[in-house]
């Protein structure tokens, strides 16, 4: 390596580490690198056991890309420690405004209800019904927000129990029945009885649920929705289809995204939190899976989650 280059390598604001596997001992690290006071043997260990992504070490976050040339292993590293700190702090503070909220809103929802049963008066009443649809939009954008809290932190960590994913979704309509009549939706579970996935049965009920919702929501009058299930390259596949108004192609790589509206005037006409299939996104990813959405305007939605098979089987009846 040449001086001039290995200043050009020694300024950037990039780690670098280069590994010879033939000798089996790492050969150079940058000045930057060696800067950050991280460079020690557990460190080398765990870069070593990494391909590309992200790596914590002792409160440093980096974000690693790794490339072979001639019998070498070369690292980059950037170092995203502050925009990992700026993430969390977000997270906190959305996490404790949450919490700080739900009993306030909580109060004003149940004094509306009880104020609003009790009052005859046709104009009051009118008044009291606003005060109360808004608080059960406002208790129903917290509850999102904390779910999605829990789920970022250690709370979200899966408990594993194989479940009868054909009574999950029974349940699941069963709790969404009234939505789907008040828009004469058809709701069909074309899930086999007994069929397993080892999954975490209450994420799973609120991953389902935010797709039937939104099915339904997002469906025309008289319309249907869809449960079937079945398995493909290592995953039980659960797909929730239906025959609503579709996504613009344009919009399907940004659903996902936590508030993001397809159509913002379509959205305050039905309301929502926006936070349903962000919510869906962490469910499926801490169980290892994913999650997919096929669309077309005007005929409908078919969303696809991913669920790691960990030896469960199909079976049928007693």
């Amino acid at each position: 390596m040449s001086e001039l280059f290995k200043t050009i390598v020694d300024k950037s604001p990039l780690g670098v580490l280069i590994y010879d596997k033939t000798l089996g001992e790492v050969v150079y690290t940058n000045q930057t690198l060696r800067d950050w006071g991280i460079f020690e043997t557990p460190f080398v260990e765990n870069l070593l056991n990494l391909q590309n992504g992200e790596l914590e070490y002792k409160g440093h976050f980096f974000k690693v890309q790794t490339f072979e040339e001639e019998g070498k292993r070369v690292f980059l590293l950037e170092d995203i420690t502050p925009l990992k700190t700026y993430q969390r702090a977000k997270k906190d503070f959305v996490a404790n405004v949450s919490h700080e909220l739900k009993t306030p809103i909580s109060v004003i929802a149940s004094v509306a209800e009880t104020l609003f049963y009790e009052e005859e008066d046709p104009v009051k009443r009118r008044f009291l019904e606003r005060i109360l649809k808004r608080s059960k939009e406002m208790e129903a954008l917290v509850q999102d927000l904390l779910i999605l809290a829990a789920l970022e932190s250690k709370e979200g960590k899966v408990i594993w129990e194989e479940v009868d994913l054909h009574r999950l979704v029974e349940e699941v309509f069963q709790n969404l029945k009234e939505v789907a009549e008040g828009k004469k939706v058809s709701l069909l579970n074309m899930v086999p009885e007994n069929t397993l996935c080892t999954c975490d049965e209450h994420k799973l009920f609120i991953l389902l649920k935010n797709l039937v919702e939104n099915a339904i929501k997002y469906n025309r009058e008289g319309g249907k929705v869809w449960v079937k299930t079945y398995t493909k390259g290592g995953y039980r596949v659960i797909e929730v289809s239906d025959t609503g108004i579709g996504i613009p192609k344009k919009h399907l790589p940004l659903i996902f995204e936590r508030f993001y509206r397809v159509d913002k005037s379509r959205s305050r006409e039905i309301r929502g939190t926006g936070l349903g299939l962000s919510i869906v996104k962490h469910i499926a990813l801490i169980h290892g899976g994913k999650v997919d959405v096929e669309s077309e305007e005007g005929k409908g939605s078919s969303f696809k989650v991913y669920i790691p098979l960990r030896g469960e089987k199909t079976f049928r009846g007693k």
